[in-house]
């Protein structure tokens, strides 16, 4: 069996993981996948501060302007290091919450992530895709979407679902 379990970095990976946990401890054996989808639209480069020395008013040191910062760190190269880390998180994420179990970790760019999970998912041929979802309703929904919701309708795989109230 193969779980797909797609994390985006935020406070929903609490809800996810203890999720995923329970599933692989009933199925022994099974594989894991985690994915996070990367927004290439919300990749900056780094910026470096305008660094002043300090007044005589002022002996504790550099203070930081409100002037400009001046960019050190171009949009590709701000993708290259955006990739690297998140592989690095997702290995952290796999050694700290999977001891033991094989994990496979997938960073990949997308500016939809519904449609990229779901293509994920259909390239490794998934078995069951571990989600969380908010669960927003009303404005907030529309203004947000739901992620999870979108892979629910286009992905034809089952989908675990976790909700804010899950605990494990």
């Amino acid at each position: 069996m193969k779980v797909l379990v797609p994390l985006d970095g935020a406070e929903l990976l609490d809800m996810a993981i203890p999720a995923a946990k329970r599933l692989l401890s009933a199925v022994p054996g099974a594989e894991l996948h985690l994915l996070q989808v990367l927004d290439p639209r919300k990749v900056h480069g780094i910026a470096e501060p305008e660094l002043v020395a300090p007044s005589a008013a002022s002996a504790q040191g550099p203070t930081i302007t409100a002037v400009g910062p001046r960019v050190v760190e171009s949009h590709g190269e701000a993708l290259e290091r955006q990739h690297a880390e998140s592989y690095e998180w997702l290995e952290q994420v796999a050694l700290r919450e999977f001891p033991g179990e094989a994990a496979f970790t997938h960073a990949v760019w997308a500016k939809k992530p519904a449609d990229r999970i779901v293509e994920a998912a259909k390239e490794m041929d998934a078995d069951i895709i571990v989600m969380a979802t908010h669960g927003r309703t009303g404005i907030a929904h529309f203004v947000n979407g739901s992620v999870t919701e979108e892979v629910i309708r286009l992905s034809g795989r089952p989908v675990l679902v976790v909700g804010p109230s899950y605990t494990a």
